[in-house]
């Protein structure tokens, strides 16, 4: 049986329990010691785990309940009626679609313009087909039956860290041509 738990007391880790509620571990902490969330101390690794009988008496976290006691074998039998196709735009390393990879789906292509996160890529997964270079370039117009476009264009021009130049700085612009890209795929 397919299990999120972390043993049979039915408590899930820190991290997990961010990752599945959409948060990060920081808000976790401020929860912790805000006693919006108490956690217990799991008896083998010391560690900090939270009781699911616990943080369902919550509200906001009544969706958790549901996800955690969903029947995991059953919905892991589901087969999809069709092969799912996927191209990344702005790859980088290859983490979303070695995720998506990772859910069913097969990736046609990744573009990424840094030669040494081609190189990377061709040589984490050999059978994809790497598109180096700016997206500009690109002809997407050679794919056909994309079902998803997943990336992310580089995001200093917006970012609070960065200068927060927007579509001033070049790098903001990216975002036009990942959406002209995902038209043309869609």
């Amino acid at each position: 049986m397919v299990s999120i738990f972390s043993n049979n007391d039915n408590t899930i880790s820190a991290e997990l329990f961010a990752d599945i509620i959409s948060v990060s571990k920081s808000t976790i902490s401020k929860w912790e010691k805000n006693e919006k969330i108490k956690p217990v101390k799991n008896p083998i690794t010391g560690r900090k785990e939270y009781s699911i009988s616990n943080l369902s008496e919550l509200d906001e976290f009544k969706i958790f309940k549901e996800m955690a006691y969903s029947n995991w074998d059953k919905e892991l039998k589901i087969k999809p009626l069709r092969p799912y196709q996927s191209i990344e735009l702005f790859a980088g390393a290859g983490g979303l679609a070695i995720g998506l990879e990772k859910a069913g789906f097969t990736t046609i292509a990744v573009n990424e313009v840094d030669k040494d996160s081609c190189k990377t890529l061709r040589f984490n997964r050999p059978s994809w087909n790497v598109i180096e270079g700016d997206i500009k370039n690109v002809d997407f117009t050679k794919f056909n039956n994309i079902d998803f476009v997943s990336g992310g264009f580089p995001c200093q021009a917006f970012s609070y860290a960065g200068n927060k130049l927007g579509f001033e700085d070049a790098r903001g612009t990216l975002f036009f041509e990942q959406n002209k890209a995902a038209f043309l795929l869609l």
